[in-house]
């Protein structure tokens, strides 16, 4: 019976868990004047900046001015910008442990593979041996056995000639 991709269900946990709470951040930081103050507008206008710079450089004006945001439309920004940076970074997370355990699974499974092919490797040159010793056991008694015919060949010449009374 196959196992139940137990990690993959609770990645999938992990990120259903995430949309709510990035949501709840995202909500939280509009409230908190500390969080909008100093993490969120900061945020927002350096996004912006970015932003228009880069817009405004592939349409060939690369010396624009760049203006602020209004802190109602930079508070929304920031705090959806955050909150996608949240459910992104928890993605790559998850994706990247999930690359990590499947790595040390495969390794695990090259390793097993690699004891199992030396294992069968030892094996192989002992039956080797083992053939080459026969065989060399195998010619000594062939030698053996021919100088026993010979020995019951001569004995049977002598047994014969006992009989016939010639010696």
């Amino acid at each position: 019976m196959p196992a139940l991709p137990l990690g993959k269900m609770a990645i999938l946990a992990v990120k259903q868990i995430a949309k709510p709470l990035s949501k709840g951040l995202k909500e939280g930081a509009k409230n908190s004047d500390k969080l909008k103050n100093y993490i969120i507008l900061p945020v927002a206008q350096g996004v912006h900046w970015i932003d228009v710079k880069v817009k405004t450089s592939l349409m060939g004006a690369s010396n624009a001015k760049v203006y602020k945001m209004n802190e109602k439309l930079a508070v929304e920004y920031g705090a959806e910008f955050i909150s996608e940076f949240f459910l992104y970074a928890l993605g790559s997370g998850l994706l990247l442990f999930e690359y990590a355990r499947s790595a040390r699974k495969e390794e695990k499974k090259e390793a097993a593979i690699q004891t199992t092919r030396e294992r069968l490797e030892d094996q192989l040159t002992r039956l080797q041996n083992e053939t080459t010793e026969s065989l060399f056991v195998i010619e000594q008694q062939g030698a053996e056995i021919r100088s026993l015919q010979r020995q019951i060949g001569s004995l049977h010449t002598e047994v014969q000639k006992l009989r016939s009374g010639d010696f």
